[in-house]
């Protein structure tokens, strides 16, 4: 009898961890949110610096003079946005920037541009732990 209550104690364990992970876990929505936040408010306390750390990173993907243009148009976290969105869209940076502006979330502009919000997500994401 003991052993029995054992195996259900060690199994519900291992049942329960990955579900409480997952009620952890952010949806990809918010968990944008946060990481445009955070870049945003940490990046803009020294933005010469966070260009040159944007053009080292996006160097494959956006000339310097459109990093310079699209960070003196929107604050750090959306200027990374617009780089991630920019990158797996195909999409022109100024096409973002103007949905955006017109009230477009950044989801909705995902979706219109055909781009996975996951995968958005997974590249700001990995941006900001690249730049520190």
């Amino acid at each position: 009898m003991g052993r029995t209550k054992i195996i259900y104690a060690v199994l519900s364990l291992f049942l329960l961890v990955p579900a409480i992970g997952f009620a952890a876990r952010l949806p990809d929505a918010e968990e944008l949110t946060r990481l445009i936040q955070k870049i945003s408010e940490r990046q803009s306390k020294d933005i010469k610096t966070f260009e040159k750390k944007s053009k080292a990173y996006f160097f494959e993907e956006q000339r310097p003079e459109t990093i310079s243009k699209v960070i003196g148009q929107v604050p750090p976290g959306e200027a990374v946005t617009v780089f991630v969105l920019s990158k797996l869209s195909g999409k022109p940076t100024q096409d973002i920037i103007t949905m955006n502006k017109a009230g477009k979330t950044w989801p909705k502009i995902a979706q219109e541009t055909g781009v996975k919000l996951k995968d958005l997500v997974k590249d700001v994401k990995d941006f900001r732990l690249g730049i520190g």
